[in-house]
């Protein structure tokens, strides 16, 4: 079917603020029914960064969170690592520069706090995310299978295979 003709076009400039995740925040996190079925996920990661086991970095724009980047300062601390995970962005604004300033915030967060060293999880299957990660200085430094596991908010333990590429960068240079 062919699409309707243009009317019109604009260019649009928007503000975007980068924060950590406030807990009026997490209904909005669901974006609209797509992350729903991960709401205790959204409210653990919350907690965590509550004990300051973790971050939740937003990046907002008129309010509603367009991207996001949650950091794990827990799992591999003995490392001296952070585990960046949950990395996305509104699906329609991909594209837009989002998560590259999403992540050169996370990374000076943690260069502030003495990390030297981050760890991040690509779906194999998602080969343009790999590719935003190298631009950006990661590296690919193997492979990771985990199952996901969590608490759907109907009760239901839910379990999702992962198959990633496991992708590392010295936060130093």
């Amino acid at each position: 079917m062919p699409e309707p003709p243009t009317l019109g076009r604009a260019t649009l400039t928007v503000e975007m603020v980068i924060r950590l995740c406030a807990e009026a925040d997490l209904p909005a996190l669901e974006w609209m029914g797509l992350f729903s079925p991960h709401r205790a996920v959204i409210r653990d990661a919350f907690e965590a960064q509550q004990r300051g086991d973790g971050l939740m970095l937003l990046a907002l724009t008129a309010g509603f969170p367009v991207g996001q980047v949650w950091i794990d300062l827990a799992r591999k601390r003995g490392e001296g690592t952070a585990v960046l995970w949950a990395v996305r962005t509104f699906p329609p604004l991909q594209g837009a520069g989002i998560g590259r300033h999403l992540m050169t915030a996370a990374e000076r967060i943690l260069r502030e706090r003495g990390i030297h060293r981050a760890e991040l999880g690509v779906e194999r299957a998602n080969e343009g995310a790999r590719r935003f990660y190298e631009r950006l200085g990661w590296r690919e430094a193997g492979t990771l299978r985990e199952t996901f596991r969590f608490t759907d908010p109907e009760g239901r333990i839910l379990e999702e295979p992962l198959d990633q590429w496991r992708m590392v960068k010295d936060l130093d240079g």
